[in-house]
């Protein structure tokens, strides 16, 4: 079976600022780990889960996106780990925000197009 992750488990894991859901989801990611658990991350989940960590724990984006491509990386993540890691990449290299990121790394790496207006999408991409 493949889990799908929600981004309250991430969050806690990472900030781990409820003892009780942080020991809960430290043992959903030692199994994600061991490959005991397979899990796929969606694309909307590692967005938001940016999103509240530097907004609302202003945390900094360098240090977050480091730590989620970490949790990518693990041997029980599956789907598009290397879609999910390029659009962090592009979050953190070209300054712009996760769903330009993602049109930017999906056209990069499988040659789709651009439609757009957002200039950060047309220049920066």
């Amino acid at each position: 079976m493949i889990y799908q992750i929600d981004t309250n488990v991430i969050i806690r894991f990472l900030v781990g600022d409820h003892p009780e859901h942080l020991e809960i989801a430290s043992e959903i990611f030692l199994k994600i780990e061991q490959g005991e658990y397979k899990v796929e991350i969606l694309e909307s989940v590692l967005m938001e889960v940016l999103f509240v960590l530097t907004k609302f724990y202003k945390l900094p984006k360098k240090d977050v996106i480091n730590d989620l491509k970490k949790i990518i990386a693990l041997q029980g993540i599956v789907g598009d780990k290397i879609l999910l890691i390029e659009t962090l990449t592009v979050v953190a290299s070209k300054n712009i925000d996760f769903v330009d990121a993602l049109i930017c790394a999906k056209s990069h790496l499988y040659g789709y197009g651009k439609l757009s207006f957002d200039k950060d999408v047309t220049r920066k991409c």
